[in-house]
């Protein structure tokens, strides 16, 4: 989603996302300025594409597991220009197994402001109705998603529990992350399965046994040279982006988890070991290398793998001899 093209002034650009940086940060529940020139310049940008990687980056994840499959419409609540639904109907795999797309925001600013991105949408229908009640669609087959826009709101909508699907984005922040592992019970009371990044239903170890951790993912993004530049302009540099976020279905998850681990930390240099946390039960555990078997591994925040099967399990620590494999 970024532009090949540079825009025409780096200097006045960087400014520009500055502004609505701080304009976001004094402004948490305010709504955008979606028809200030500043807004539409730092947004479509700088703040889209980075957005867009997130969401592209969760579907890939969720399809790891064969989440979407059987989805035939999605529903963006809080959808600003449509990002997350950009990111579905970019997806190969989706935009032909889609049928239509509902996007709802309630600023009709947000929706006119990027009108050029409506013929990539797929059957796209645009209401600033904030209500999930009347819609057109199989709610059997539908995914309601938020991205980015729960962390506006005290509680989902009402009648978000009658919809199949449900896929959360929310911002890697200690408060944001933990706020969702304790939406992540709520879901599951409903009688929601997590199908990614949990490979459980039982309690996160994340909340329950730490009070600092929380759960994200860490995506890197490949960004024209243009974008780079655009950087040298600013204090916050985004080789890596992250976000905290949970897919969950009605239905229960057929993927086969044996042997199977989330890595939901960075990889953690200690004395005499390397460790990274890693997720597969309601314990908190770590991967663990020891120095002295000169086996060190750097795996990617957030990935799936295949654990070996000559695992010596210490206290909280899952020592490898050989490398896991990372799934595909």
């Amino acid at each position: 989603m970024f532009s090949a093209n540079a825009p025409s002034n780096l200097n006045h650009l960087a400014s520009d996302v500055l502004r609505l940086s701080d304009f976001f940060i004094n402004n948490p529940d305010g709504l955008t300025p979606w028809t200030e020139t500043f807004c539409q310049n730092a947004y479509r940008n700088y703040f889209l594409p980075l957005n867009y990687i997130r969401v592209a980056n969760v579907i890939e994840r969720g399809s790891q597991v064969g989440f979407f499959k059987g989805f035939e419409t999605t529903i963006d609540w809080g959808s600003g220009p449509g990002t997350a639904s950009l990111a579905f109907a970019h997806n190969e795999k989706l935009k032909t197994q889609l049928k239509s797309q509902i996007l709802i925001e309630k600023s009709s600013s947000a929706l006119k402001t990027f009108t050029d991105f409506n013929s990539q949408f797929i059957h796209p229908d645009f209401t600033t109705k904030l209500s999930l009640n009347n819609l057109s669609c199989n709610k059997n087959k539908t995914l309601l998603t938020f991205s980015y826009s729960l962390t506006e709101m005290d509680s989902l909508p009402e009648g978000w529990n009658e919809f199949e699907g449900l896929m959360i984005l929310e911002p890697a922040t200690h408060q944001d992350g933990r706020k969702l592992l304790e939406l992540r019970k709520k879901l599951i009371a409903e009688g929601y399965f997590i199908w990614a990044p949990c490979l459980h239903q039982n309690n996160c170890p994340l909340l329950t046994l730490s009070k600092h951790d929380w759960c994200h993912d860490r995506f890197h993004v490949k960004a024209p040279d243009w974008f780079l530049k655009l950087e040298e302009y600013l204090p916050m540099k985004n080789r890596t982006v992250t976000t905290s976020y949970l897919l969950a279905r009605k239905t229960k998850p057929d993927f086969d988890v044996t042997n199977k681990g989330r890595l939901t930390g960075d990889s953690l240099k200690e004395k005499g070991k390397t460790r990274q946390l890693i997720c597969r039960s309601p314990e908190r555990e770590f991967l663990a290398w020891m120095h002295k078997n000169k086996n060190e591994q750097v795996l990617p925040r957030g990935e799936l793998v295949t654990l070996p099967n000559d695992l010596e399990v210490k206290s909280n620590e899952l020592r490898v001899n050989t490398s896991p494999v990372i799934t595909v």
